[in-house]
């Protein structure tokens, strides 16, 4: 840690470990360590980069300052630009002159409208392993850069680099433990798998025979038979493929109304041969939303056919969709029943890949996909369920308007 410290100083160091301990996502880690970076060295912008395992180029993960939103999209090769180079050799490096330093990437003040007059850049490392770096521009008051300034930026960015490693471990631990449970459920869901292909194949066999005999019936109902039984292949390997990838969520503007809405009317064949009654209330205050509609669709989907198979025929079930806002900063989708419900010692294991209520019935995958799509939109999904009584989801998303993505 750097000597002659100001207690302003100690205290952004304190905030920025406070932060670097308190949080696994990765995004709001960083946002906070730059915001506190750029006011305790007193620069007029800054920026963390960091590296695209996929691609290798330096992406600029936070900007801080002014034309911050014009450096975001810049992409960089190693070693090029001041921030490439010490990426590229892993040192600090200190340019009060911009100038007259040829390490220096004009391209981008041309292309932000930024004019940069010193730098500081720091590499972030963890033990041989280099993921990017923190680069602070233009001291306030026009001072140069010194030690002091870069034991500080040093600092900042071994806590910086000790996130990014975090997260890093975390999403690769993940990954692996998501890979693993893909290949128990595809052991544990072979019988599932066979009973659905022999059911396609049944359904191929009164098809031949239909034609054969031209026998129209027969083949309304075999034909009846493939369908419903590449459905349930092809909502199983969506499943699986959906919870084994990483992925970000497609945001896009979307009516929630009209989402809950096309839900209710997909599983409305379903609820009527059961004999359930679909019902659905629209929000106004939820026809412009942010979210990933085709993610969110899923949730509901899994959540409303699920609802359907709780309630029993001939029992005057009954499913609701509601949508309510709260506090202007986020929104709840509940879906109720009043079907069977849910054992008390069966709620915290709901949501766990491989288990299910169902039986013979279910895979297991479903609720875990639905969770996972929730909480890679920054969302909560909760159960509140009595045994005989029925059950109610609640899906909490932050409302995010188009002015947020703007």
């Amino acid at each position: 840690m750097p000597t002659g410290l100001t207690k302003e100083e100690l205290n952004a160091l304190i905030e920025v470990g406070k932060t670097v301990n308190a949080h696994l996502d990765l995004d709001t880690v960083l946002e906070s360590v730059m915001s506190v970076t750029t006011e305790v060295m007193k620069v007029e912008a800054s920026s963390l980069v960091l590296v695209d395992d996929e691609t290798g180029d330096l992406l600029f993960h936070v900007a801080r300052g002014a034309q911050a939103e014009a450096v975001k999209p810049i992409r960089m090769k190693w070693g090029e630009g001041v921030v490439g180079w010490v990426v590229e050799s892993g040192k600090p490096a200190i340019v009060n002159d911009v100038a007259n330093d040829k390490r220096f990437y004009k391209a981008m003040d041309e292309s932000s409208g930024f004019q940069t007059r010193s730098i500081l850049c720091v590499p972030l490392v963890t033990g041989d392993r280099r993921s990017g770096a923190i680069e602070v521009l233009n001291k306030l008051g026009g001072e140069d850069f010194d030690e002091h300034d870069l034991l500080l930026c040093e600092a900042v960015a071994s806590q910086a680099a000790i996130a990014v490693e975090n997260a890093r471990l975390h999403r690769q631990m993940l990954k692996t433990e998501r890979l693993a449970a893909i290949g128990q459920t595809v052991a544990g869901t072979a019988h599932c798998i066979k009973n659905l292909l022999n059911g396609i194949h049944g359904g191929s066999y009164m098809i031949d025979r239909a034609l054969v005999k031209d026998d129209r019936a027969l083949l309304t109902r075999g034909w009846g038979m493939v369908k419903k039984n590449n459905g349930f292949l092809q909502e199983l390997v969506l499943d699986m493929l959906t919870y084994s990838k990483e992925r970000e969520p497609e945001y896009e503007l979307a009516d929630v109304n009209a989402i809950n809405q096309a839900v209710c009317e997909l599983m409305a064949q379903k609820a009527q041969d059961k004999g359930v009654t679909i019902r659905w209330e629209p929000n106004p205050h939820l026809s412009q939303v942010v979210l990933d509609s085709k993610g969110i669709r899923r949730c509901l989907l899994n959540l409303v056919s699920n609802a359907l198979d709780a309630c029993e025929p001939g029992n005057a079930g009954h499913v609701d969709v509601r949508a309510e806002v709260f506090d202007g900063d986020k929104f709840d989708i509940r879906i109720s029943d009043n079907g069977t419900g849910i054992a008390e010692e069966d709620k915290d294991k709901l949501f766990q890949v491989f288990f299910s209520t169902k039986g013979s019935k279910g895979t297991g995958l479903g609720l875990a996909v639905t969770h996972k799509i929730i909480a890679e939109h920054h969302g909560k999904i909760s159960v509140d369920s009595k045994l005989g009584e029925g059950t109610t989801f609640t899906i909490s998303l932050p409302l995010k308007r188009e002015s947020d993505f703007s």
